[in-house]
């Protein structure tokens, strides 16, 4: 039987040392842990996942490991930990994205933070392991999605844990073999992740980052105590080559560039597959100025993906659902100018102004685009008005991944952490984040977000001012984070 897919890909990163990895790629590595950081701090202050959170206390008692759970002085197993940050941030779809259908930061930061305060190591260990994991991560994610979509899966949450695998085994130090078994365990036990989870606004949704991560963890701690994984898992007879038969990430040299160099940062804290009716409402307000009041209806034709989505959340989605939602997105998106995490609570959710918009908003299936991961991620957006005036405009992005600037994504991270951190702390700590590679060790960051206030939060699209945001980027927060 030929090689395993997983052992070429680990024969790679076992060999690598940071010496390795070229200065974007150190870059790359600052940029994501900045998102990452962000977005932690921000649903570590909120009140998101209070359930999950009070129910994990009540079953892991406090002091049963060294990790730590955001913003939770009590210390807590590696795996709680891990699950524990890695949900919260699922929950307000904050995380990160790459070219392929997966989120990495959730599944990689999370279980290689978690591993390094229980077991120590270097920072020149984590970036490998953050390395290792956004790469796994990716190129399962390509080698699944078309398959995964036909079956109606989450794609992140259905590899993200072999991305922490790959993150936290070699954070852990495995060997070359170890690493096969982790991967082969945790191949075995993938969760099925159905998106009905997002349709409903279930807050299974919100389990779908963190038991990627925990299954990660559970199947390191296994290999690494002596138990095997089939390593032929995913190319074997009878293995999941039916759900991974992809080819692309098999394609893809490994070395030069490293898929993190794939980043991109979410413009929006909903999902990816609205970013083209938003970002269409967000062009037709700036071009005329439209007053929201004196529209008829709206037609949102829109490409197959996010209209099957949206078709099955309906008009009245709840805090969970709302982020998939075109009617819910555009109608903020189009009264506000705005999409930011303040948009999707409760109070409006039930906001008559939205209601009313809403149910003017047709949403159309536009075949013509294509379907699947390969077809164009666009949106054709009609506004038509009471006085008979018809304003258009189509929003092409095969790649819906913008590229944020590091001054844009400074500007986010500013408006998530401005309610728990000073701006000489969000300072501090972006910087820090960003020269991640020349720190020599991780105390400052951990010891940072231990000891976030226990605060509800709110995002300050201008209140960011203390910080030294330049003034010629400030616009971009008044539309989306």
């Amino acid at each position: 039987m030929e090689q395993s897919y997983f052992r070429t890909i680990a024969e790679h990163f076992v060999r690598c040392t940071v010496t390795d990895f070229d200065q974007e790629t150190l870059h790359q590595v600052g940029r994501s842990l900045v998102n990452y950081l962000g977005g932690s701090i921000y649903t570590a202050s909120h009140q998101s996942c209070a359930k999950l959170l009070a129910f994990i206390r009540t079953t892991e008692p406090a002091g049963s490991g060294k990790a730590s759970i955001w913003a939770d002085p009590q210390p807590a197993a590696p795996a709680i930990a891990a699950f524990s940050n890695a949900c919260r941030l699922s929950s307000l779809e904050l995380n990160d994205g790459t070219k392929a259908s997966a989120h990495p930061g959730i599944y990689v930061w999370s279980s290689v933070l978690a591993t390094y305060e229980q077991y120590g190591g270097s920072v020149a260990d984590v970036v490998r392991s953050v390395v290792f994991g956004y790469d796994v991560c990716t190129r399962m994610a390509m080698l699944a999605i078309d398959r995964i979509r036909e079956l109606g899966l989450h794609n992140p949450g259905f590899v993200g844990g072999l991305g922490a695998v790959a993150a936290a085994g070699l954070m852990r130090g495995l060997s070359l073999d170890q690493l096969c078994n982790a991967f082969g365990i945790a191949a075995a036990l993938l969760p099925v992740c159905p998106f009905v989870s997002f349709v409903e606004g279930a807050d299974t949704k919100d389990l779908y980052g963190g038991w990627g991560v925990h299954l990660a963890m559970f199947a390191v701690d296994a290999a690494q105590r002596g138990l095997t994984g089939a390593e032929h898992v995913l190319d074997g007879i009878k293995s999941l080559n039916t759900v991974f038969q992809g080819d692309a990430g098999k394609e893809i040299a490994f070395g030069k560039p490293y898929l993190i160099n794939w980043l991109s940062i979410k413009q929006y804290p909903a999902c990816f597959a609205v970013n083209p009716a938003v970002n269409a409402a967000f062009a037709l307000q700036e071009k005329y100025n439209i007053d929201t009041a004196e529209i008829e209806s709206v037609l949102v034709d829109s490409y197959p993906y996010s209209y099957d989505l949206n078709n099955g959340v309906g008009r009245d989605p709840n805090t969970t659902s709302g982020r998939l939602s075109l009617y819910y997105t555009v109608a903020v998106a189009l009264i506000e100018r705005s999409l930011t995490p303040d948009a999707f609570t409760a109070e409006k959710l039930k906001d008559p102004k939205y209601a009313e918009l809403r149910g003017k908003i047709t949403a159309k299936r536009h075949d013509a685009y294509g379907d699947g991961p390969k077809g164009i991620r666009a949106c054709i957006l009609e506004v038509h008005m009471k006085d008979g005036r018809v304003y258009q405009t189509e929003y092409n992005a095969t790649d819906v991944h913008v590229v944020y600037s590091d001054e844009m994504l400074y500007e986010k991270y500013c408006g998530l952490t401005r309610d728990a951190l000073a701006p000489d702390q969000q300072r501090d700590l972006y910087d820090y984040a960003m020269a991640l590679a020349k720190q020599e060790n991780l105390s400052y960051l951990l010891n940072m977000m231990r000891r976030l206030p226990k605060i509800r939060c709110r995002f300050h699209p201008q209140g960011d001012q203390d910080a030294g945001i330049p003034r010629t980027i400030k616009y971009r927060s008044f539309r989306g984070i």
